[in-house]
Formats: C-alpha cells, sequence, structure tokens
C-alpha cells in the first residue's frame, strides 16, 4: 500500500484535494472522486507521498479551497 496525495481543479472554481491509502495511482484516483463526489478518477491527479504503508485503502483527509 502507498500513502497518495489527489488533487483536481473543477471547472476552475474550486482545489480539491484528498490524501489516501491505497495499492494503485488508479485506485488513489477513483477512491478520490468516489469519495468527495467530484469528477471522475480520470480528472484526479495522483502522486505518491510514502511507500510501504499499513492498508486497508481509506480516504485520510479530504477538502476544498478557492482556485
Amino acid at each position: 500500500m502507498m500513502k497518495f496525495s489527489c488533487t483536481m481543479v473543477g471547472g476552475g472554481e474550486d482545489f480539491q484535494y484528498v490524501t489516501l491509502i491505497a495499492e494503485t495511482p488508479k485506485q488513489a484516483r477513483e477512491l478520490a472522486a468516489a469519495d468527495t463526489k467530484k469528477g471522475s478518477p480520470r480528472d484526479w491527479t495522483a502522486a505518491v507521498l510514502e511507500r510501504d504503508v499499513e492498508g486497508p485503502a481509506r480516504v485520510i483527509s479530504a477538502g476544498a479551497r478557492e482556485a
């Protein structure tokens, strides 16, 4: 498992972010989209923050800011 930071800018208005634990970048983007109910997984970027993190897959924190 890995810790990811996922981000998405939606329509030039809001900057969405989610920190989470997942197996792959694809799973991270899917979890971010499902948790925030914003965009589709392909709208999200996923960057690895830490490797070899204990599971299970889960969202740690999420939020939004104005762009």
